[in-house]
């Protein structure tokens, strides 16, 4: 005769085995998962395209502490200046034929993060945030005003430079209140906030900022979120940014409408009140 207790006891031993082995599987994948986020996070944060596009325009490079920026400038010597911060994915002298009839009474610089187009280094928060403080002081004795246009990724460079120095105008184009808060959307099983090097929190520095501000949204940005920018703009205290949406645009498409065009040109070369 079989004995049933044993071998219902032996079945349930067994089970109770396998459900821990799945749960020890799943928690190593999570740890690898996990750590693979952590150690790339740059790679999924900053995406330098290759190459270089072949234009006329005149280069520039800076220097800062042995790191040498490259990049553009077009109408040289107007008395106004506008410092451009593009995408992450951004190539800026993509913009720079726009950008030479847009602002033909100002000096334009288009220049590239560090580890982007032919600039040195590699790009982090603090380096590019540093950068574009370097930047303006390199410019700053030739010109009246300095104007700051950033886009996506470089609303964060350009809200921080706002904080830093005497920034005639600010446009801010697709922003986010923080970096760290949309990773977190797109990886919500994970700490990411907590993991995140570079959250750029916008929302947090934008209370500071006194220059006249510009938010641009694409109605259907499907990468910044309308919760994300409207959460940026809450954060405003010592101003009210003017907010302004372009119909029909994407996240990625946004310069191929003229009415984007013409809210950029307007703010930055519209008089004082």
């Amino acid at each position: 005769m079989f004995n049933r207790s044993k071998i219902g006891n032996g079945r349930h031993i067994s089970i109770k085995s396998l459900t821990k082995k799945i749960l020890l599987a799943l928690a190593l994948v999570y740890i690898i998962a996990g750590a693979f986020l952590y150690l790339n996070q740059r790679k999924f944060l900053y995406r330098p395209q290759p190459g270089v596009l072949q234009i006329n325009e005149q280069a520039i490079e800076i220097s800062v502490n042995k790191i040498i920026l490259r990049g553009w400038v077009v109408n040289r010597n107007r008395n106004d200046a506008i410092i451009y911060f593009g995408g992450n994915a951004e190539r800026p002298e993509a913009s720079l034929e726009d950008f030479k009839y847009l602002f033909n009474n100002h000096t334009v610089y288009m220049i590239n993060y560090r580890g982007y187009g032919e600039s040195d280094g590699s790009p982090t928060e603090k380096h590019l945030c540093l950068d574009a403080v370097a930047i303006y002081d390199h410019i700053a004795d030739d010109h009246d005003h300095i104007s700051v246009i950033g886009r996506s990724l470089g609303s964060g460079v350009a809200v921080y430079l706002a904080t830093e120095r005497d920034v005639h105008r600010l446009v801010l184009v697709e922003p986010y209140g923080c970096m760290a808060d949309i990773a977190q959307s797109l990886y919500p099983i994970f700490p990411v906030k907590l993991m995140m090097t570079d959250p750029y929190n916008s929302a947090q520095r934008v209370q500071n900022i006194t220059a006249p501000t510009l938010i641009i949204k694409a109605e259907n940005d499907e990468v910044i979120s309308a919760e994300s920018t409207d959460d940026l703009v809450t954060h405003f205290s010592l101003i009210t940014p003017q907010v302004e949406t372009v119909y029909n645009a994407t996240h990625n498409d946004i310069q191929l409408y003229p009415g984007y065009h013409m809210l950029l040109r307007d703010f930055v070369t519209g008089t004082d009140e």
